[in-house]
């Protein structure tokens, strides 16, 4: 597999805009960070609109399952009509991604 070309030299707009978001709102940016998801989508064939990451720590490992998102959602939430206000609302997202008309969740810690 062909080692990707990501990043702040390659993606200089976007990272330039993510820079100044985070100096802007110097506090708040201590808790979030920005990650290459590419591979691990391409690798495993994810679609968030159907797949959700739970993650758990063992020991001093992060254990990440990609399993079905209505499942999820249902047994996390107890059932409702907006997954992501459900989600929030129980502090279960930690990981979001734009979709390019809204963040979404697509990975929740437990």
């Amino acid at each position: 597999m062909p080692v990707p070309k990501v990043g702040p030299k390659e993606d200089t707009e976007f990272f330039e805009e993510v820079e100044a978001l985070f100096k802007k709102h110097a506090e708040v940016s201590k808790k979030y960070s920005v990650r290459y998801i590419g591979a691990e989508v391409d690798a495993l064939k994810l679609d968030f609109t159907k797949t959700v990451a739970v993650s758990r720590l063992e020991g001093k490992q992060l254990i990440t399952d990609f399993v079905d998102r209505a499942t999820v959602i249902k047994d996390k939430s107890g059932g409702g009509s907006d997954e992501e206000e459900m989600l929030e609302a129980n502090r279960l997202c930690c990981e979001w991604v734009h979709t390019g008309t809204r963040m979404r969740c697509v990975k929740i810690c437990s």
